[in-house]
This record gives structure tokens, C-alpha cells and sequence, in this order.
């Protein structure tokens, strides 16, 4: 099986090329990048059976390189500009598809393409990060506990959004993205229907086990997504918890942004240096004030109202390229063995059995403890 990785030579799609290279199923991968210098030394890097190619995907005929090729792997940013481009590149190819993709704008074009996926028996399966894509398996679990499930609500901690460096003219991809999502109007479902709202909103809400947990709204796919699976949904959000001081620093970035005073990629150069001052500004800057990477489910068990937690215990090495790009590694891996067979513009939660996928990604996690489960369930009911 031959596969495309685009976007191959970043720090997501690195993490991606090497978690393939390490999979039986895969006997070719191809990193795609603009940046054909840093491709060749992930390729190096990678194996044997792993080579580069420069590939401007903007210009480029992207048919050429997807000739012969079963799978693509898009860790190709930001999805704005790239989702639906690849993704419709993958169709008319035939080949399946898996990306990383967190924006809750492309994600909602992407489901414009799900009959021409399913015409072409291909399944594209759609924000297979850590968030989305372990969020929605978690999600997925924590509705098992529950008969009827009306809300959902997604969560990560706000020091998860990049390994801080500082580089004022080009800070990095995922504090833009989160600088978008954090400003203007998102999208999520609230009374049972899509809703624009503003985002940055405070949350409070009580996690069985841990106590209460206050955080803020943010634009992400998960609150758009959940309720096609979900269809007693009443409400989906996705946010990010962490200290006061920090939120207080983000609202006034985000005002100007919002009054155009501050470009998005001025804005995530003052995030990133918010991120490098809160190392010594707070006595525990790490402190996420709430779980880790988590999915928060309310509904009836029993005719009883219950709340309902499923969050991981352990990560896997890499920071946030391992957690995100290893998930979209395993999802293509999933396909590929013939344990997703949904066709068409899928999510994770849609097309994947939770366990299987679990099991899985606990091979990649730090120190596997057989006596401690992955994913720690806690369960309440709400009085």
C-alpha cells in the first residue's frame, strides 16, 4: 500500500511519516512537502521504503502524485486554506483518506464532498487528531454509560497549544489556529441546533472525581460534529481550561484582534510570549486547572440525570505531535486492516470502535500500566 503524507516534512507530519513507516500494512510512503530539503531527512530518517517529493499543493497536479497510491495523510495546515483541496484530491483518486483537521469551518465544507467520497468507495475520515479524533473517541465511550445523552462538552488544557518558541515573525501554526478560534464568532450546537456564538465564554461545570471545572468556549470541530452521531444533542461545546492569569491576558489580545487593531499572526506572537512568561510569572504554571485531554457527557441513566467523565491517563511521547499524529496514523491503519468500513466524510466517533482504537493507541503511550486504564471513566449522578 502506497501513501501520500502532505505537509510530511512539519512537526505533525514527521511524527505521522515515522508512526507509518514503524506499520506493517504500508509498504511505500511518499512525504509531500513544499519544503523537499526537510522531507529528504524525514524520509532518511524514516526507513527505506519512505521518499520525498516537492509538492506545491496549491499549484501542483495532484493526481500525479496520488497515482498508484491507496491512503493520503493530511497534516497539511492551516485547513482553511488546504482541507478541502486535499481532501477532494483523495476522492477523485479513489484513495482513502485521513487528516488532522481542526477548524470547525473546513470540517462543516468537508461534508459537501461525502457523496462523491462514497460514489468513489472511499472513506475520508476527518479530524482524526487529539482534538478532535481521541476527543470524539472519548466522547464515544462516556456515551455507553448513558440511555439518553443531551450534552457534550470537549476539553484540553490551554498549555497543550504548542511547544513555546518564541519567533516573533512566524510563531507557530497551532497559536494562529488557536487565535482564530478564540476570536470573532465560533460555531456550536446549543438548544439543539447550530448556533454562531461569541467564544471565550466561561464554563463551569462539576467533573465526577475531580470537582468543579471552570473554562472557556473555543471554536473547534467536536461542537459542530458530535451532534451528527449524537442526535439528541442538545448542546456541544469544546473548551480549554487553565489559569485565570492567562485567560485575562488572552481576552485583552483577543479584543484587539476583534477591533483589527492586531493581525492573527501578531496576536499568536503576544500568545506564545504569554505562554513563555507564565513559566515564571505563576508558582505552577503547568497546573491545568482541570483533566487532561477529556469529554464531559450529561444525560438519563435509569431515569436519573448523570454526568459522566472519560479522560486519558497517559500521553503518548512527542508532545502534541505524538498525541495528534499518531491517532491519524493508527486511523489509516484501521482502514487499511479493514476495521472502519463506512464510506463517505466521516469522525472518528462515527466510524471507529472506541476499544479497538484504544487498545491501539495505548501501544504508543508512556509507561503502559495494565492495572491503570487508558481511559479513566468517572460517573455521577447530578443531583
Amino acid at each position: 500500500m502506497k501513501i501520500v503524507v502532505f505537509g510530511g516534512a512539519g512537526a505533525m507530519g514527521a511524527k505521522a511519516v515515522e508512526t507509518l513507516a514503524s506499520m506493517p500494512e504500508f509498504t511505500e510512503i511518499v512525504v509531500a512537502d513544499l519544503d523537499v530539503d526537510q522531507a529528504k531527512a524525514v524520509a532518511d530518517a524514516a526507513g527505506e521504503h519512505v521518499r520525498a517529493d516537492r509538492v506545491d499543493a496549491l499549484s501542483a497536479d495532484l493526481s500525479v502524485i496520488l497515482d498508484g497510491a491507496w491512503g493520503v495523510l493530511s497534516t497539511l495546515g492551516p485547513f482553511t486554506r488546504f482541507g478541502k483541496i486535499i481532501l477532494t484530491a483523495a476522492i477523485t483518486a479513489g484513495c482513502h483518506f485521513v487528516d488532522i483537521m481542526d477548524d470547525w469551518e473546513p470540517t462543516l465544507e468537508a461534508f459537501e464532498l461525502d457523496s462523491a467520497a462514497r460514489e468513489a468507495g472511499v472513506t475520508a475520515l476527518i479530524g482524526m487528531g487529539a482534538s478532535p479524533g481521541v476527543s470524539n473517541l472519548l466522547a464515544a465511550r462516556a456515551v455507553t454509560y448513558l440511555d439518553e445523552v443531551t450534552e457534550i462538552v470537549t476539553g484540553w488544557p490551554i498549555q497543550t497549544i504548542a511547544p513555546i518558541s518564541i519567533t516573533p515573525d512566524r510563531p507557530n501554526a497551532a497559536t494562529v489556529h488557536f487565535v482564530i478560534q478564540a476570536s470573532g464568532s465560533i460555531r456550536v450546537t446549543r438548544d439543539g441546533k447550530l448556533q454562531d456564538v461569541t467564544p471565550r465564554e466561561v464554563i463551569e461545570l462539576e467533573y465526577p472525581g475531580y470537582g468543579l471545572v471552570s473554562a472557556r468556549t473555543l471554536g473547534h470541530p467536536e461542537a459542530v460534529t458530535l451532534r451528527r452521531t449524537y442526535t439528541t444533542l442538545q448542546s456541544s461545546l469544546n473548551v480549554m481550561t487553565g489559569h485565570p492569569w492567562f485567560f485575562d491576558r488572552v481576552d485583552s489580545i483577543m479584543e484587539r484582534v476583534d477591533n483589527r487593531a492586531l493581525t492573527h499572526i501578531a496576536a499568536a506572537a503576544e500568545i506564545e510570549a504569554t505562554l513563555d512568561e507564565s513559566r515564571t510569572a505563576l508558582a505552577d504554571p503547568r497546573d491545568p486547572h482541570g483533566p487532561g485531554l477529556w469529554t464531559w457527557a450529561k444525560g438519563i441513566k435509569d431515569g436519573q440525570l448523570h454526568a459522566v467523565g472519560a479522560q486519558l491517563t497517559r500521553f503518548p511521547r512527542g508532545g502534541m505531535a505524538g498525541s495528534t499524529s499518531i491517532p491519524a496514523a493508527i486511523g489509516l491503519q484501521l482502514i487499511a486492516r479493514g476495521a472502519v468500513t463506512d464510506r463517505g466524510v466521516v469522525t472518528a466517533e462515527a466510524a471507529i470502535d472506541a476499544d479497538t482504537f484504544f487498545s491501539e493507541f495505548d501501544a504508543y503511550c508512556n509507561a503502559p500500566d495494565p492495572l491503570t486504564p487508558l481511559v479513566q471513566i468517572t460517573n455521577a449522578r447530578i443531583v
